[in-house]
């Protein structure tokens, strides 16, 4: 196996799709929310010169083999609200990092970062046998910190004044993993947290719910 090939990644709130310039109107509705790239290397992404520029380049590293972008696709509306990726894959040692998220601010804490981890290192350690996914937030981003804790990522240190900012702060980034030792365990508490994203669905929606829930299981 010589590189991860682009793959669409179907979840229940979400689709995670291979990343390319059609979904750069939406992704520019999604960006106008300046907090949004306080802690993100690419600036603020909001005008389409600065976003066709930040897809462009995420989809050489795609044919370089070395990141697989996503759009990240709400399934309500059947659009693009963000982006994700793996990056910085390493077949060789079987190893990768899933980094380069962001959502509209509408839409953080509402349960698609969630599932887009989960297809992410579901992904990777079910079907590419991954060993090791790796996590690198800025040391400032409690919000961030807190997402890695809660989901089960083992922080393993702190690279200190790691990287120079847009805005000039020079950033520590604190690195976190989950090993394919851990994903069991990980993989059920992302599971049981998902279904609570489930309550607003209509009383029929258990018939269409993901293969991670258990319809005896899901709250009406």
């Amino acid at each position: 196996m010589e590189r991860l090939r682009p793959v669409t990644l179907e979840g229940k709130l979400i689709r995670l799709e291979p990343l390319t310039k059609w979904h750069a109107p939406d992704l520019l509705k999604a960006a106008r929310d300046e907090s949004i790239w306080k802690y993100m290397f690419y600036g603020n992404l909001a005008e389409p010169q600065y976003m066709n520029q930040f897809i462009s380049k995420a989809i050489s590293l795609r044919d370089a083999g070395t990141d697989l972008p996503f759009a990240v696709i709400h399934k309500s509306t059947d659009r693009a609200i963000g982006c994700t990726r793996f990056r910085d894959i390493c077949l060789k040692h079987f190893k990768l990092e899933i980094g380069g998220t962001w959502y509209a601010s509408e839409h953080q804490r509402s349960g698609v970062n969630l599932e887009s981890k989960y297809l992410l290192m579901r992904h990777a350690f079910e079907t590419f046998g991954i060993l090791r996914v790796q996590f690198k937030t800025d040391i400032r981003n409690l919000r961030s910190r807190q997402s890695l804790e809660k989901m089960g990522a083992v922080p393993e240190g702190i690279l200190r004044r790691s990287a120079i900012m847009p805005d000039g702060v020079i950033r520590d980034t604190l690195i976190c993993s989950i090993l394919d030792t851990e994903w069991d365990t990980v993989k059920q508490g992302l599971e049981r947290r998902m279904e609570c994203y489930h309550y607003d669905y209509p009383p029929d929606y258990r018939n269409s719910l993901p293969n991670w829930v258990s319809p005896n299981s899901a709250s009406t």
